[in-house]
């Protein structure tokens, strides 16, 4: 599949290194094209340039915000990834890697094995007890055989009552669900896809759409589905690449995007009311943008000299023929997860 690619040159097709993640959680993301020197140990808190509101992302597994000029972790397992901040940046979500001893069917054969799985958790920003939202341990089973699903890319609706997320069963496609979590009792279920291979899902700020990575056609995409009508989703007209890893600007009025050609990836913006598509950076080594809550700056990740880090970006009008300003670096080389997209709410 092209999401299975090998990528070569400055940035490779990333996979999340544990059985099956490949196969369903259908990242795609830059490496560098040197060995990466060994990351310094991620301090609990650290000096960083100030930004406006709150910047959730990835280091060595472990979900962090950084807010007010320091970064400090609000996980501890080494096994989380992909977070997405609530509007307020009050509310957290995430996937986290679980794993159950089972069975599993090789060549035909009943082998004993290690089957993963992945959860989705939700937290408060400034600390406490987590929420487990959604369990890829579906089912049990006394033979070995438990029924397990891969989750990725949770995002909250701006209302914080929804959940997309693209949902895949053991060796099956990627689709892209709506979950509603009660207060109590069972999560109501809406599969807006059958049989897609999608990821990456980043809602516009009125609730109505859903923007997705899609790997259904020859080269990666990007779709915006309705939020509320099964198989209903416009695929659009990016220029020529792989494009990857959607995510609205504020006033839904663009969407910035990850774009991959010859080999590098640059961060784009796509005007939806127009088509007008604006090359924010050129260097070939920045993608996973995600805009700030005032539309003013772009949080995203770059690899310099073989390690990959934190950045943000003030736009300065460069959506309407200005320049955006020189990046600022937030972290040091810590070991900043190329795969994860930074999320950024206030």
């Amino acid at each position: 599949m092209v999401r299975n690619l090998i990528f070569g040159a400055v940035a490779a097709v990333l996979v999340v290194g544990y059985v099956l993640v490949a196969a369903q959680l259908n990242a795609v993301a830059p490496t560098p094209d040197r060995p990466q020197p060994v990351p310094t140990r991620p301090p609990e808190r650290t000096d960083a340039p100030r930004l406006p509101g709150s910047i959730a992302f990835v280091l060595r597994g472990d979900v962090y915000v950084l807010r007010d000029g320091r970064y400090a972790p609000l996980s501890a397992e080494g096994r989380s990834a992909e977070p997405d901040l609530s509007d307020d940046g009050e509310t957290l979500l995430f996937t986290r890697r679980e794993s159950i001893e089972g069975r599993s069917i090789v060549d035909g054969q009943v082998v004993n094995a290690r089957l993963g799985y992945t959860v989705v958790v939700r937290k408060p920003t400034v600390g406490g007890e987590e929420e487990l939202v959604l369990d890829g341990l579906r089912a049990k089973s006394g033979d070995g055989f438990h029924q397990v699903w891969w989750y990725s890319g949770p995002a909250q609706d701006p209302e914080g009552e929804r959940i997309a997320v693209i949902a895949a069963a053991q060796g099956a496609t990627a689709d892209l669900h709506v979950v509603t979590v009660p207060r109590s009792g069972r999560p109501a279920v809406l599969p807006l896809s059958r049989g897609a291979e999608l990821a990456d899902p980043a809602w516009s700020p009125d609730g109505t759409a859903i923007a997705t990575t899609t790997y259904n056609t020859d080269v990666p995409g990007i779709l915006v589905w309705d939020a509320e009508r099964p198989g209903v989703a416009e695929r659009l007209e990016l220029p020529d690449g792989e494009a990857y890893r959607p995510s609205f600007s504020p006033d839904g009025e663009w969407i910035v995007y990850t774009l991959r050609q010859n080999g590098r990836n640059d961060l784009h913006a796509y005007e939806l009311a127009t088509g007008h598509d604006v090359a924010l950076t050129t260097d070939g080594r920045s993608w996973n943008g995600a805009f700030s809550p005032d539309g003013d700056w772009i949080a995203f990740l770059r690899e310099r000299d073989g390690s990959v880090d934190l950045y943000a970006m003030e736009l300065a009008g460069a959506l309407t023929g200005g320049v955006a300003k020189d990046a600022v670096k937030l972290t040091r080389g810590e070991g900043v997860d190329a795969e994860s997209r930074p999320s950024w709410g206030d």
